[in-house]
């Protein structure tokens, strides 16, 4: 500390006092104070770590996981993100679209996208799930749970049928169960549970809060959650139920060319849809439901075609975010699972990545022309009927 001078003044005194060393650290210290409490941090100095320390430690490594693993479910609790934004529900017949539509959606920043098929339906996936208000978190929990994640985690994470051996592809998924229910139960136990809505809102949170490596689940202007899953829209009641619960929500619909969704659909399970007169059963049934949820819940319903996805993506995507009312970001073009470009999930040999195109003009090869004449009159109709709707909606 600078020597003050005996006959100096106490405004010289303090003076000498700032131009000190111990003056000016004094002043820093006081500074530094200041802004941290603006900025809302803790001005507390930063512990030490000493590095021969924590390698032993690191060599009790049951130790350390347990510690760590507490700290990391204590850190995803306390600042969880919460999730309430409405659903876009993609849902028709499979090998239709559906899986690509959900993966355009994966990167776009103002989307919570479901990374694989909705598995919350209950008893069955495709059965959109009643909720007794009165059973308690355990129950709803449980009916919720979807499955899949357990695979998905261990196994890692794959949206494959029975296509090339060679395109299968496997991306990590860290998603912790035990960590969602506790997310879950959090929720649920911070708010009054008077709706279907309340324990679904607290679901999607414990969900996407789970999936610790979500490269999407922070942003300030998240507007919608979006997700699919084949055939549930093709019961009324199921889409009475969803809309109960999501009257916000919008229900996304493809349809496909009946001869080109044969090709595909008949590859893909063949002891499914393998004899054209069921299948093409099948398709009808989907379509028609598809054309009436449009006729009942009018601008909440979109039907699309399959063809103008893969074939138009930019211009019927822009459409799409236009419909969910997001913004058209560039990432809606390429389908991708966690920010990572991903193949199609094809019943054939895929060339590359990005939207293929093949599938359109596939049955053209495939199919004899006895065939395709069949497909036609059973479908021809329905399918006129389904173009002008759709042509309609896009005015």
């Amino acid at each position: 500390m600078m020597p003050q001078h005996p006959n100096a003044s106490p405004a010289e005194a303090r003076q000498q006092t700032k131009r000190s060393p111990r003056g000016i650290l004094d002043r820093f210290a006081s500074l530094q104070s200041r802004l941290a409490a603006a900025l809302g941090v803790s001005s507390k100095k930063r512990k030490k770590y000493n590095l021969d320390e924590v390698f032993a430690r690191l060599e009790k490594l049951d130790l350390v996981c347990r510690e760590e693993y507490s700290h990391l479910v204590k850190i995803r609790r306390e600042k969880r993100v919460e999730i309430n934004q409405p659903l876009v529900l993609i849902s028709q017949i499979q090998r239709s679209g559906g899986t690509l539509m959900s993966q355009l959606f994966d990167a776009h920043p103002q989307c919570h996208a479901h990374p694989y098929e909705l598995f919350i339906g209950y008893p069955k996936k495709m059965i959109w799930p009643v909720l007794d208000l009165q059973a308690g978190p355990r129950e709803w929990f449980k009916t919720l749970f979807e499955k899949p994640v357990l695979r998905s985690f261990y196994e890692g994470y794959t949206k494959y049928g029975k296509g090339i051996e060679e395109d299968l592809e496997i991306f990590p998924f860290i998603f912790l169960p035990s960590l969602q229910k506790a997310i879950f139960e959090d929720c649920i136990s911070a708010r009054t549970i008077a709706s279907q809505r309340d324990i679904f809102d607290c679901y999607m949170t414990s969900y996407f809060n789970a999936w610790l490596d979500n490269q999407n689940l922070y942003g300030k202007d998240k507007r919608i959650i979006t997700a699919f899953v084949p055939r549930m829209g093709m019961d009324e009641a199921n889409l009475e139920r969803f809309f109960g619960t999501y009257p916000d929500g919008k229900l996304l619909c493809i349809i496909r060319d009946p001869k080109s969704w044969w090709v595909s659909a008949r590859k893909h399970k063949p002891e499914v849809y393998g004899d054209l007169e069921t299948a093409v059963g099948l398709w009808r049934e989907s379509t028609q439901a598809i054309l009436s949820a449009r006729i009942r819940y009018g601008n909440r319903v979109l039907p699309l075609r399959f063809e103008e996805l893969v074939t138009t993506t930019e211009a019927t995507m822009r459409r799409v975010a236009s419909f969910v009312g997001i913004d058209f970001h560039p990432s809606l073009l390429t389908p991708t699972f966690n920010g990572l470009p991903i193949k199609a999930d094809s019943s054939y040999k895929v060339p590359g990545y990005g939207v293929i195109k093949d599938p359109v003009e596939r049955h053209r090869h495939l199919l004899s022309t006895a065939e395709c004449e069949r497909i036609t009159a059973l479908t021809g109709d329905l399918y006129t009927e389904a173009e002008k709707i759709m042509d309609a909606c896009r005015v």
